[in-house]
């Protein structure tokens, strides 16, 4: 699988990824990040640790799973999604017009995503002060900004951090000046040129209301549908020990859709499954 932008490192992008078998471990991961991690940029960074086997030719730890930039940790959160579930899943929702609950279907693999601009993860832009080089947000940058209110405090932050500079702390202060001396236009054409080389996964989708035909637009977040597609690995576990007297790391070992074969027989022999 190939990222839509790509982790850049030694001066290369690292762009091929590779998930991990899905045990009924992998999952608990999950399960348990999206239960500990005090903000969803962290249980963003442990899920993708859990689920991922490479980036490139890179173990999926910490430095490297933060570095990611956003539009590729969405697709990852994307995929793992349809992994753990049918591609297709069903939702309901409520119709912003008339009230009326109604159900739609979502293909995560068709979900648009747009890929990286041609200097990705740079880009370039021309201001009152001179010619700057800014680098796309990453993993790490959301997990600071997770901190912060959504005002000029955080834009100024997320700035000072992607200005492209030897890490050094007198370029550092020329970074925070450089960024206080910005004006709003100026900001505006540093936030496009972003996006213009950030690849993105849409993050709405629109949906029909059966009831009254109004079109309603609906936020995607896949770490929320993740929640939703999550078995309790902990009540498979103790089903299957009951019944065959494994170990848990023998059952958290079984690839998912064999455990839940085994959940499947399990039920039929107490006459709750045909």
């Amino acid at each position: 699988m190939r990222l839509p932008g790509g982790l850049w490192h030694d001066g290369r992008r690292h762009r091929e990824v590779g998930f991990r078998p899905l045990t009924g471990a992998v999952e608990l991961a999950v399960s348990e990040a999206l239960q500990t991690a005090e903000t969803l940029p962290e249980a963003t960074t442990m899920i993708l640790q859990a689920a991922l086997a490479h980036i490139g030719d890179l173990a999926p730890e910490t430095p490297w799973v933060d570095a990611l930039c956003v539009g590729d940790r969405q697709f990852l959160s994307v995929c793992l999604a349809g992994r753990l579930g049918e591609d297709e899943v069903w939702f309901t929702v409520e119709c912003t017009a008339c009230g009326q609950r109604f159900d739609f279907p979502l293909r995560f693999s068709a979900l648009p995503v747009k890929p990286a601009g041609p200097t990705y993860p740079f880009c370039e832009t021309d201001l009152a002060s001179g010619a700057y080089r800014w680098r796309t947000p990453n993993g790490a940058d959301q997990k600071i900004l997770a901190r912060f209110a959504p005002d000029d405090t955080a834009v100024a932050t997320l700035l000072q951090r992607c200005l492209v500079r030897e890490d050094t702390d007198a370029q550092a202060a020329d970074a925070a000046d450089l960024v206080d001396g910005l004006t709003a236009a100026e900001i505006d054409c540093i936030e496009a040129a972003m996006e213009a080389q950030a690849p993105e996964v849409t993050g709405q989708v629109q949906a029909t209301c059966t009831g009254c035909g109004r079109v309603n637009v609906i936020d995607i977040d896949p770490l929320f549908h993740l929640k939703r597609l999550l078995r309790d690995v902990n009540v498979d576990i103790h089903r299957i020990a009951s019944t065959y007297h494994w170990s848990e790391a023998e059952i958290l070992s079984l690839p998912r859709q064999r455990r839940l074969r085994y959940l499947e027989l399990i039920d039929r022999a107490r006459g709750m499954a045909v």
